[in-house]
């Protein structure tokens, strides 16, 4: 009994024992069993059956009963930037938003224009307390020419800070089970530095410049603390639709500038009455609306000769919920703060209709299901090379890439897929060098040695893996030259991927890089052709619709080394395989490589 010990596969607890009674006709006596410890060398191994591949697993898409049971799809948090709702997430979940806003005209500013960048995370520590950490930063010259100034006038807003928002009373849940109402107290503590007079793509020169706050002819550099109160009382007359009321308070300096010659006048402390609506069209969809007004005795604008007014913040979006875990919201609005404190300013020294686009991520919330990739699909999520694919590498992914070429060019990638639908670029940038022939994109942006930064994300609408004639994404990025000029651009791109076989994959779309120089855009094509188990061809060619002299084209030798390595080996008429480098041409061949990693 004791060596059979160490094979039984069943536990001990689910065997049944009993004595059996000796024969008649031996003497032997029944004995219960006795269990002893053996030596480890004279164990028998457990023997074990050959592994089972698991089956497949056919991957449908999200039904509408998920959606509309994920937490993420519950009541906005906001209506708009200036307007709080009385809402939270549930206990425990987390959730991420990156917004842009920018003007409809490039003004002063040149470049791409006045534009405002914020990120918010907010987090809730039970179902009646979360807590937020955001900043924001918008760092162009003033959009209008101020009367009397030497133009254009730089101009920095920087804001770092930090709000908490309690439940105070009302019914509970909220949402999704029924009809209710709840009233709730957020406030916030915020760092907001100022600076007027030089910076950015303004020279300071041996002096600084012209500021808004006096006439010293130098830069006023000032940090305020800042911070904001809000009751918002939300209702929700029915399932979908709900309304909230919101009076607040917003605490900002009422001067500038004081000790660094001469104080000047400033926004000052506003309280306000806020309103707004959040109807749910569809599981997917949800129209937002709403308005701020302040009532002194401060101010939220000012115009081009140092007028100082209150005007009221208006909002009006739409949230396109992709799934759960991924959604976006796009609006028209005339505020351009993005914190609570600074939300009710408009656009200073100019009044005037702005757009916000927004990107919220919340990722505890269930993802778009999808099944594993095959070495070959995998290739195709880390895109082309200066045509990308509609592809992005699986959730949790994390992507590494390194290029160079025979003249001068140096860039790095580094992206993290959030989702099975979107990735984080989070860095992609590097250094032009010996980019002929010139132009004036080419000295503004693609200056040699000018070091570019850039940030952005790729977003999958459809997918072929889900049923879906061809794979559809969307990819945006933006970012600066940080050269001498500190010119930036904003760039996009839709690419759709086609799946034709197990050896042909075609793909193609418009691009554009929208710039204060010139904005070129045309179309990418570009062929995957599996030559064998771990080589693939890819050839592409640039069609520069605004330029055809630009146009441009590649033919790349991929090997899959493994299934998470891949080495490029090119030759390319582009300037560069970085974004706008792929709109402009290149009077000699570049013979380079590029590795890329996922893990």
């Amino acid at each position: 009994m004791a060596a059979a010990a160490g094979w039984l596969a069943a536990p001990l607890h689910a065997l049944e024992w009993e004595l059996i009674p000796p024969e008649p006709d031996t003497e032997a006596k029944a004995e219960a069993p006795r269990w002893e410890l053996m030596p480890a060398d004279e164990l028998i191994e457990e023997p074990t059956d050959p592994p089972i591949a698991a089956p497949a697993q056919e991957v449908a898409p999200l039904d509408l009963a998920t959606l509309r049971s994920a937490a993420a799809l519950g009541p906005p948090l906001q209506l708009g930037l200036a307007v709080p709702t009385a809402n939270r997430l549930d206990e425990a979940q987390l959730q991420v938003r990156f917004t842009q806003i920018w003007a409809d005209g490039l003004g002063e500013s040149s470049g791409t224009g006045n534009q405002n960048y914020a990120v918010r995370a907010d987090f809730s520590l039970s179902d009646r307390w979360m807590v937020s950490g955001f900043a924001s930063q918008a760092d162009d010259p003033l959009y209008a020419a101020i009367a009397g100034k030497a133009n254009p006038v730089a101009n920095l807003w920087q804001v770092l800070g930090g709000s908490s928002r309690v439940r105070l009373a009302g019914d509970r849940p909220l949402w999704p089970q029924r009809p209710g109402w709840e009233l709730a107290l957020e406030g916030s503590l915020e760092l907001f530095t100022v600076a007027s007079g030089c910076g950015g793509s303004v020279s300071c020169g041996s002096s600084g410049g012209a500021n808004i706050f006096n006439n010293s002819g130098s830069k006023v550099y000032t940090n305020n603390v800042v911070g904001s109160l809000a009751l918002p009382l939300s209702w929700r007359a029915t399932d979908s639709l709900q309304f909230t009321l919101v009076p607040g308070i917003s605490v900002l300096p009422v001067s500038q500038g004081a000790g660094q010659g001469g104080s000047g006048i400033f926004y000052g402390t506003n309280v306000t009455l806020g309103a707004g609506a959040s109807w749910r069209v569809l599981p997917e969809l949800e129209l937002l609306g709403s308005v701020l007004v302040p009532l002194g005795p401060g101010h939220n604008s000012f115009n081009s000769a140092l007028e100082f007014a209150r005007v009221p913040i208006i909002n009006l979006g739409a949230n396109v919920i992709l799934n759960p875990r991924i959604s976006l919201q796009g609006a028209l609005t005339n505020g351009f703060g993005a914190t609570p404190a600074t939300a009710l300013l408009a656009l200073p020294s100019d009044n005037r209709l702005l757009y916000s686009a927004s990107f919220r991520w919340n990722p505890g919330e269930p993802d778009t299901p999808q099944g594993p990739l095959s070495s070959r699909q995998r290739s195709f999520s880390i895109g082309g090379l200066s045509v990308n694919t509609a592809w992005v590498p699986p959730s949790g992914s994390w992507q590494v890439s390194a290029n160079a070429d025979s003249r001068g060019n140096v860039f790095g990638f580094l992206g993290w897929s959030a989702s099975n639908i979107f990735q984080f670029e989070l860095f992609n940038g590097g250094v032009f060098n010996d980019v002929q022939p010139r132009n004036a994109l080419v000295d503004t942006y693609a200056n040699n040695g000018g070091f570019n930064t850039r940030i952005g994300g790729k977003l999958v609408a459809f997918s072929q893996l889900r049923g879906a004639p061809f794979t559809g994404a969307g990819r945006i990025s933006l970012g600066r030259n940080n050269g001498d000029n500190f010119q930036g651009y904003l760039f996009g791109e839709w690419m759709g991927t086609w799946e034709a076989s197990d050896t042909l994959a075609i793909s193609l779309g418009p691009k554009l890089a929208w710039s204060g120089v010139e904005s070129p855009w045309g179309f990418g094509l570009a062929a995957n052709i599996q030559l064998g188990e771990h080589w693939q061809l890819i050839p592409e060619a640039n069609l520069v619709a605004s330029d055809f002299s630009s146009s441009n084209g590649t033919v790349a030798l991929r090997w899959l080394a493994n299934p998470n390595t891949f080495v490029d080996v090119y030759a390319s008429t582009a300037a560069g395989l970085l974004d706008l480098g792929t709109l402009l041409s290149s009077d000699q061949v570049r013979v380079g490589t590029r590795i890329s990693v996922l893990f």
